[in-house]
C-alpha cells in the first residue's frame, strides 16, 4: 500500500539522528519515496494545461516544505555522524600507531623479565581492546603488530630461557594454526570466513615462540595460508562486483518488460488476471536474481515496485467493475430462481412449460455471476425446473382428465344456450361469464369450441338487433373470453393483435385504391359508381369494427 506524506513525515523524524544501519537505510528508503512522489507532482505540475488555475506547486506545497526542511535535518545529522565516525576512526588508528609505538620501544627495551612480562600483557589487552578501523588498514597494522609481536617473543623467550616443552607446545598449536587455516577453504559463507580469520590470526599472535629452527617453516606456512585466504576473498569480492551488474542488467530487463505489461489494455478482466500472473512471475524474478550495485539499488526498485503497484491499482479497478457485473448477473440469475419457484408453487393454475423454458433461455443470456456462486445459482434453478416438470408430468393424467370434462361441459352449455329462448343482452352475458368460468380444454379442441362459441353470440346478437354499445360491451367480453381460454395468453394476444392490425391494414389500403378508382368516374354516374362507393362504406365501417376488437383485446388483456 502506497505511504501518505503524513506517514512518510512521521517515520523520516522517529529516525532523525539515527546510527543502526537498518535504521539508516529505511529512513533513505523513506526519503527516496519522498522524493520519487514530489518528482511525479513536479512532472504534473510542469505537463499540466496552460491557463489551468487552481493547482499548486509542488515547491510551495507547505507538506512538501515541511518534509524536505526534515529531510535537511536528517542529513545534517547524518553528516555529523559520519563526521563523528571518522574523527572516532582517526582517533582509534592514533591509537593503534601508539600501541605499535609503545610495542617497538618494549621490545628494544633491556628491562627486567618480570617488567618486560608486565609490559607485553598491557600492550596485548590495549591492542585487543582497541576499536576496529577500516580492514586494509586494520591489516597493514596487524601484520606490524605481528612482526613486533615475533620480535618480542624471540628476545622475551632468550632472556627467560624457554624451556624446551614450553617450546614444542607453541610448535604444535601453531601448526593447530595453519591446519584451522586450511579448514576456512572448505567454508563457503565468505563472511564467515573474515569473522574466522581475524580471529585465528588473535590466537596465533598469543601463542608464544617456538624453536628457531623451525619458526621460518612455520611463518612461510602460515602466512601462505593467509595470503591463500585473502586472495579467495579479494577474488570473491570482485566476481561478486561482476555479479552485481549482470544482475542489474537481469532487473533493468525486468522493468522493461514490467512496463510493456502495463501499457497493455487492461479493461477485460479475463486478460488483467493473465497479465496480473505474468507480474507475479515478474516479481519472483525480481526476488530471485541477487544484489545490484548499492549506489542504484533503491532507484531501480522504486521505479520497478511503482509499476507494479500502478498495474494493481488499475486492476482492483477492472476487479471492481468486474464484481459489480458478476453481482448483477447474480441478481438477475436469483430472480429467474425467484420465478421458477412460484411458478411451481402454482403449477395448479398454470403447467405451460413455456413458462419455464423462458426462464432458460433468459438464464443462458445472462452473463457469468462468479466463479463460487454460478454452480450454487445453477443448482436451485435448475432444481426448481426439474421439479416444475416432475410435477407437471405428475398431474399431467389429472390435467387431460379435468380438460376432457370442460369440453364437455362447454359443448353442454353452448347446446343449451342454442335451446334457450331468453337470449336477450343480459343473457348473452351471462352466458359468456359461464363459459369463461369452466376451465381449459384439450388443445386439439381448444379451437373448434371457442369458434363455436363465438358464432353462437355472434349469432344470436344479431338476431336480436342489440343496442350499439351492447355490442361493444359484448364484443369486450368475447375477447376477454378469448384470452382467459387461452392456453398461452400471450402468445394469443400478440397472434390475435398482428391478425387484427393486418386486416385494418389491408382493408384501408383496398379503401385507398378503391377511392383512387373512383375518381375516375367523376363525370359518369351509374351502378359501377355505386357498387364502388357502397364497397368504400362497407370497408370503413369495417375498419372502425376491427379497431373496436383491437381495443377491446388490448383492454381485455392488460385486465387479466
Amino acid at each position: 500500500m502506497e505511504l501518505d506524506k503524513e506517514e512518510i513525515l512521521k517515520n523520516i523524524n522517529s529516525f532523525l539522528g539515527a546510527k543502526n544501519e537498518l535504521a539508516i537505510k529505511e529512513a533513505e528508503h523513506q526519503i527516496k519515496i519522498f522524493k520519487a512522489i514530489l518528482d511525479k507532482e513536479l512532472e504534473n505540475y510542469k505537463n499540466q494545461d496552460d491557463g489551468v488555475d487552481g493547482k499548486l506547486d509542488p515547491k510551495e506545497d507547505p507538506k512538501n516544505i515541511e518534509l524536505l526542511n526534515v529531510i535537511k535535518d536528517y542529513n545534517e545529522n547524518q553528516e555529523k555522524e559520519k563526521a563523528k565516525k571518522l574523527k572516532i576512526e582517526n582517533k582509534n588508528i592514533e591509537i593503534k600507531k601508539s600501541i605499535l609505538i609503545e610495542f617497538e620501544n618494549l621490545v628494544n627495551s633491556k628491562e627486567k623479565l618480570s617488567e618486560l612480562a608486565t609490559g607485553i600483557k598491557e600492550i596485548r589487552e590495549k591492542w585487543n581492546k582497541s576499536a576496529t578501523v577500516s580492514s586494509k588498514i586494520d591489516h597493514n597494522f596487524q601484520k606490524e603488530f605481528s612482526k613486533l609481536n615475533e620480535s618480542f617473543n624471540y628476545n622475551f623467550n632468550i632472556y627467560k630461557e624457554l624451556k624446551e616443552n614450553d617450546l614444542k607446545r607453541n610448535f604444535s598449536l601453531k601448526n593447530q594454526i595453519i591446519h584451522e587455516l586450511k579448514e576456512l577453504n572448505s567454508i563457503n559463507d565468505i563472511k564467515k570466513i573474515q569473522l574466522e580469520l581475524k580471529l585465528i590470526q588473535n590466537k596465533w599472535e598469543e601463542i608464544g615462540p617456538t624453536f628457531k629452527e623451525h619458526w621460518g617453516d612455520l611463518k612461510k606456512n602460515y602466512w601462505n595460508e593467509i595470503n591463500s585466504i585473502q586472495k579467495t576473498i579479494r577474488e570473491y569480492y570482485n566476481n561478486f562486483k561482476n555479479s552485481l551488474k549482470e544482475n542489474l542488467e537481469a532487473k533493468n530487463k525486468l522493468i522493461l518488460k514490467a512496463k510493456e505489461l502495463l501499457s497493455e489494455d487492461n479493461s477485460d478482466f479475463k486478460k488483467t488476471e493473465a497479465i496480473s500472473k505474468q507480474f507475479k512471475k515478474l516479481q519472483e524474478d525480481w526476488k530471485k536474481i541477487g544484489p545490484v550495485p548499492r549506489n542504484v539499488n533503491e532507484k531501480i526498485w522504486t521505479e520497478f515496485r511503482s509499476i507494479a503497484d500502478e498495474f494493481f491499482s488499475k486492476r482492483k479497478q477492472t476487479f471492481d467493475l468486474e464484481k459489480n457485473k458478476l453481482k448483477g448477473n447474480y441478481d438477475q440469475k436469483y430472480l429467474l430462481i425467484e420465478k421458477a419457484k412460484n411458478y411451481v408453487d402454482n403449477i395448479d393454475e398454470d403447467s405451460n412449460p413455456e413458462l419455464i423454458k423462458e426462464l432458460q433461455n433468459q438464464w443462458k443470456k445472462i452473463g457469468h455471476a462468479g466463479r463460487f456462486a454460478e454452480q450454487k445459482l445453477w443448482k436451485k434453478f435448475r432444481t426448481h425446473c426439474d421439479e416444475f416438470f416432475e410435477l407437471k408430468n405428475k398431474n399431467r393424467k389429472e390435467i387431460l382428465s379435468k380438460e376432457k370434462d370442460n369440453l364437455k361441459t362447454k359443448i353442454l352449455l353452448i347446446e343449451k344456450f342454442k335451446e334457450s329462448k331468453n337470449t336477450g343482452f343480459s343473457d348473452i352475458k351471462k352466458f359468456i361469464e359461464e363459459f369463461q368460468k369452466i376451465g381449459q380444454t384439450p388443445r386439439k379442441s381448444a379451437g373448434k369450441i371457442l369458434k363455436d362459441f363465438e358464432e353462437t353470440v355472434y349469432s344470436f346478437t344479431k338476431k336480436n338487433k342489440l343496442k350499439k354499445e351492447e355490442v361493444f360491451q359484448i364484443e369486450k367480453s368475447l375477447k376477454s373470453s378469448f384470452l382467459s381460454n387461452s392456453s398461452d395468453p400471450d402468445k394469443a394476444f400478440i397472434d390475435e393483435k398482428n391478425r387484427l392490425n393486418r386486416l385494418i391494414n389491408s382493408t384501408i389500403k383496398e379503401t385507398t385504391q378503391l377511392e383512387n378508382n373512383l375518381s375516375f368516374f367523376s363525370n359518369t354516374k351509374g351502378k359501377m359508381f355505386e357498387d364502388f362507393e357502397q364497397k368504400i362504406t362497407n370497408n370503413k365501417e369495417k375498419i372502425i369494427s376491427l379497431k373496436g376488437e383491437l381495443k377491446n383485446l388490448s383492454e381485455a388483456y392488460h385486465k387479466k
